[in-house]
This record gives structure tokens, C-alpha cells and sequence, in this order.
């Protein structure tokens, strides 16, 4: 399978926050050139929201390149599908290897519009999945982060402002909280 198809087969998922966002995910698809390699203004990426059952606490980075308060995440590469970015984004953020043994279903597609000019990057489209985890075995790089924090649904809404974060928080609120 190829990114491409994996991309399709998740739509037919009805995942998506809204049906513009599945209309932006399918037109996008169709103009290839998927990745952040091929095209650097609009690509696809992958986000993971770590959520421990037992406290209910979201784990959060604090990005310096976004300068906000989001979902740890990044680029789909060239020649990748979406398990191996999931798996590779987690390896360098958190640094939990192979995290995911099998292909995971993600919970939400958003597209994020990006306003500030020091990604260079326009719009990503984004594949949500949530990492069930207590964090114990967490080693966090903090090249891309200025801090990050486990924190409560309540504390995570006073300082999280991206609307796709947002999106997925209302989301999860609404079906694993």
C-alpha cells in the first residue's frame, strides 16, 4: 500500500471533522505530491495525542517552530505510508520505538491553515491518532520543543489555541473522556 491508498481507505472512514475537510483531503489527494519533500507548501502530517487512561491527562509540546501549545506530530516523508510516520514521529519525539505493532486507525483528519512564515509551510493536512500510554517510558527530545507537559482536559484547554487541536480535543472529549 502507498500513501495515496492509505489516505483513500482512511476517508472512506468518515473521520473527518467536516464534509469541506473531506472534500480539501480528496482534491488534495488527486494533485499528488503528498509530502512535504514534493511539495513544501501543502502536505500531509500525521498528529499524536498521548492520553493516559487512568489519570486522563494529554501529554503536550510546547513547539518552538509553531510557538504554540499542540499535539506532538510532524511530516509524512517521501516513500512512507502512515504507520511508519506515526511510528517514526513518535521514535523522534518521544522516543518510544515502534510504538504501534500494526497499522493504527486514526480518529480525525483536520487541515490546518498555517499563518506564520517560519515553517514555510501553507496548509497540512493532518491524520490524527491517539497513543494510549502513561508516558513511563518517554524520552523526550526537546530539539523542536520548548517544554512539554501532561496535563488535565481543563489545563489543556487554557493554554491550547490552534483550532485543530481544538477540534481534537472536542473529539476525544466526546468520545474517550
Amino acid at each position: 500500500m502507498d500513501l495515496y491508498q492509505d489516505i483513500t481507505k482512511i476517508l472512506k472512514r468518515g473521520v473527518c471533522d467536516s464534509e469541506e475537510t473531506y472534500r480539501e483531503f480528496q482534491q488534495r489527494l488527486e494533485e499528488g505530491s503528498l509530502t512535504r519533500d514534493e511539495n513544501a507548501l501543502t502536505h500531509f502530517g500525521t498528529f499524536f495525542l498521548p492520553f493516559n487512561p487512568e489519570t486522563k491527562e494529554l501529554f503536550l509540546v510546547h513547539h518552538k517552530k509553531a510557538g504554540l501549545w499542540i499535539a506532538p506530530g510532524g511530516h509524512v516523508d517521501r516513500g512512507e505510508v502512515l504507520w511508519q510516520t506515526i511510528n517514526r514521529e513518535i521514535w523522534e519525539e518521544v522516543g518510544v520505538k515502534d510504538y504501534f505493532q500494526e497499522a493504527p486507525n486514526p480518529f480525525l483528519l483536520t487541515v490546518t491553515r498555517i499563518n506564520n512564515n517560519t515553517q514555510g509551510c501553507k496548509i497540512h493536512y493532518d491524520i490524527w491518532y491517539l497513543m494510549v500510554t502513561d508516558g513511563s517510558n518517554f524520552n523526550v527530545d526537546f530539539t523542536e520543543f520548548h517544554d512539554t507537559k501532561w496535563l488535565s482536559l481543563e489545563e489543556v484547554r487554557k493554554i491550547v489555541t490552534a483550532p485543530t487541536n481544538i477540534t481534537a480535543l472536542n473529539f476525544l472529549e466526546n468520545f474517550y473522556l
